[in-house]
């Protein structure tokens, strides 16, 4: 009866560690992404969504608005950031604006993967000069 009882706790050990194994996630470059909703100020009336998402070794940048629209253009500084010993470090950098319905993206290209926290920031400028900052919003992380 004692070797029974062995070879069935050794039977369900080797199944809730096989179990176990195929439940485990690993983050995949591919699938990564971080995203938040943040607003950049009551004086705009207006919410900003800043994504980055891994697409093979590249990393691209969206923005998305709702909220209150505008006719103007709001002018953006996207910063993408990788985390190096405990701050964030900019590693690439990308300008534009966003326009009335219409979303905003940009293609980092070859970015390197160190398995690092990596997010977007955005900075938001008043005009085309991009010298008067109006706010600021970071995606959420991942690692890449």
């Amino acid at each position: 009866m004692k070797k029974t009882m062995k070879k069935m706790y050794i039977v369900m050990l080797i199944s809730v560690i096989g179990i176990t194994g195929l439940f485990t996630f690993t983050p995949s470059a591919s699938a990564a992404s971080g995203c938040s909703d943040t607003s950049t100020g009551s004086e705009f009336q207006r919410t900003f969504k800043v994504c980055g998402k891994d697409s093979g070794s590249d990393v691209v940048g969206t923005i998305t608005l709702s909220g209150y629209q505008s006719i103007d253009k709001t002018y953006w500084k996207m910063d993408l950031q990788r985390s190096v010993n405990g701050s964030y470090t900019t590693i690439g950098t990308r300008t534009g604006y966003i326009d009335f319905g219409s979303p905003s993206s940009r293609t980092f290209t070859g970015v390197a993967e160190k398995n690092a926290k990596t997010r977007i920031k955005v900075t938001f400028y008043t005009s085309s000069s991009y010298s008067t900052v109006s706010g600021t919003v970071y995606s959420g992380y991942w690692y890449r």
